[in-house]
């Protein structure tokens, strides 16, 4: 019984070393690797990870079965997939906002996440004895931050390091995603008067004085905007309008989230005044919508089962300048329209489409100092022709 007693008294000793060390090695668990934390603070590795319209997809580490997990956007508090690309649920957008804190832009820069919800542009030399010992790229100087006042580091090779809770953690990515989306690698070449900030996600950042980088420029007069940047977010809302096609088109999509899908949808396009024109082999008229009333028409067809799709989607052509000041473009692509009553198919159509797509510049005041910024948007939808 005696060694019984001494038994349970070592124990109980040992328990908040044992506690504390599970502490550290969950906190471990999530420092370089692809991971989901739900709004309960649970988190999961994850080996793959598919975000769409409306729904995440996620596979999770060493599961042999490679089974597939499907979960609202709401659900995930923070995900960080792939490696130097972080996803945050932001209540005030309503959708996870997506931030390539590694990408191409912007990965010669250490990001030092602080408690004041602050991001320090950094080029880390050394961290111990709880102490960050880095390059400050805004000033030049060298300086150190103790990491019990930081919420994160971000690495420019892609990995992280978290130094609290993970909602901690994701309250403060989510004040300041638009501060890191905002830098570029002029920053750690010295060159701060090329950086501002972002205020729309997934939109590109620039200023005024970025003088010219070569024939890619569209325009001097225009901030820094290459030409393969404006087609690649313009593609990209291109497959975005897509996507909520198909989830306002599905008859399994909930009226509520249909309605939802119709937002999102409209806030695609420069103004809802954007007209969409829809055509049928029935008839020889060409009908017009504003954007809003079509998607509206599109979630209460009479069909059991509604399947738009598109494909041959060309990159932007014919880019010119308006009288606006705003740049126009064309991409071109083919949708396939499918209704079905009954589970057969009952009519189908294959149309070519001209979608404008317009590069329109806005300016925002940061610490005082205006910065020009851009983003792609979506114009009217014309039919070319109808099989």
């Amino acid at each position: 019984m005696r060694s019984l007693n001494l038994a349970l008294q070592v124990n109980k000793r040992a328990l908040p070393l044992i506690i504390a060390l599970f502490a550290v090695c969950s906190q471990l668990f999530a420092q370089s690797q692809e991971v989901l934390f739900f709004p309960d603070s649970r988190s999961t590795r994850i080996k793959s990870m598919d975000i769409n319209a409306d729904l995440v997809k996620y596979q999770v580490a060493n599961d042999q079965l490679g089974q597939f997990y499907n979960i609202l956007k709401s659900d995930i508090m923070m995900a960080i997939y792939p490696l130097g690309t972080y996803h945050i649920y932001s209540d005030a957008k309503k959708d996870l906002v997506s931030v390539a804190y590694a990408s191409g832009t912007n990965n010669k820069i250490d990001k030092l996440v602080t408690k004041d919800k602050k991001v320090i542009a950094a080029n880390i030399t050394d961290i111990s004895m709880g102490k960050v010992n880095y390059k400050d790229l805004k000033s030049g100087n060298p300086t150190s931050v103790n990491t019990s006042n930081l919420y994160m580091i971000l690495y420019k090779d892609g990995k992280y390091q978290m130094y609290a809770a993970a909602d901690e953690v994701a309250k403060a990515l989510n004040v300041v995603s638009d501060e890191i989306k905002g830098m570029d690698n002029s920053l750690a070449t010295g060159n701060f008067q090329n950086v501002s900030l972002n205020t729309n996600t997934g939109s590109s950042t620039t200023t005024t004085n970025s003088g010219s980088n070569g024939d890619n420029i569209l325009d001097e007069g225009m901030p820094n905007v290459k030409k393969e940047e404006f087609e690649e977010k313009a593609l990209a809302k291109t497959k975005e309008l897509e996507d909520y096609l198909r989830l306002i088109a599905n008859k399994n999509t909930k009226f509520q989230k249909a309605n939802e899908a119709i937002d999102a949808a409209v806030k695609l396009f420069i103004d809802e005044n954007r007209v969409m024109e829809v055509s049928s082999k029935n008839r020889s008229v060409v009908n017009k919508y504003k954007i809003r009333t079509y998607f509206e028409k599109l979630k209460l067809l009479k069909y059991d089962d509604v399947r738009v799709s598109w494909s041959d989607i060309s990159y932007v052509s014919n880019i010119r300048k308006g009288e606006d000041g705003n740049y126009y473009g064309i991409v071109t692509l083919q949708q396939k329209f499918e209704g079905f009553i009954d589970g057969s198919l009952v009519y189908t159509d294959v149309t070519k489409k001209n979608m404008t797509v317009i590069l329109k510049t806005y300016d925002k005041y940061v610490v005082g100092e205006k910065q020009t910024l851009w983003d792609v948007y979506l114009g009217d939808i014309g039919v070319v022709q109808t099989d």
